[in-house]
């Protein structure tokens, strides 16, 4: 799913499947750290402690791979995107009147928590999409909240766009998609 995500010209970060220790190790090589290594074949892998962040040596993606290896049917071996102000959660379901709908909300681990997403039908455009996010109870905190740094909102209107575009490109195919999180950097980055 992430190589036709990155194939549709989607920011995904580099990164690949391993299926044991040295293979991980080399992966995480080869993208650059920090990494992230998760368990594959689970739901709310953090539940489940199948996810490591932030490794930045070989060892720690081959003790992490170790711990990991028994939890799920593989791992995956990311680059981490440094500088993130925000996480959200965009995902697509087809409705059974209305077609693919699009959730927008903020995501991570707190998505049960906050409760805080919108709604759009697709096809959708950037102001809805634009204004979707400035009607999240959270979105002060894309807009640099108490002097945190602003999140670049264009380029996360972007990329989901990006992700909608997708959606329809795959709609006769597609049963549902999720992305989170979604990282939004900081303004210019």
């Amino acid at each position: 799913a992430k190589q036709l995500l990155r194939d549709a010209g989607l920011p995904v970060p580099p990164g690949r499947r391993a299926s044991g220790v040295e293979e991980a190790v080399a992966i995480a090589e080869a993208v650059g750290f920090p990494v992230a290594v998760k368990a594959l074949g689970l739901a709310h892998k953090s539940e489940h402690g199948a996810v490591r962040l932030n490794l930045h040596g070989a060892t720690a993606v081959a003790n992490a791979a170790r711990g990991l290896l028994s939890l799920g049917t593989g791992l995956m071996v990311e680059r981490m995107i440094e500088g993130g102000t925000a996480e959200l959660i965009v995902g697509v379901t087809r409705d059974a009147v209305f077609g693919p709908v699009m959730t927008i909300g903020f995501g991570g681990v707190l998505v049960e928590l906050l409760k805080d997403s919108a709604t759009v039908l697709l096809p959708t455009t950037a102001s809805e999409v634009d204004t979707a996010l400035r009607g999240l109870k959270m979105f002060p905190l894309l807009d640099g909240y108490r002097g945190r740094p602003k999140a670049d909102v264009d380029a996360a209107v972007r990329a989901i766009l990006g992700v909608a575009d997708f959606a329809l490109a795959h709609a006769e195919r597609l049963a549902e998609l999720d992305i989170n999180p979604l990282i939004v950097c900081e303004e210019g980055a």
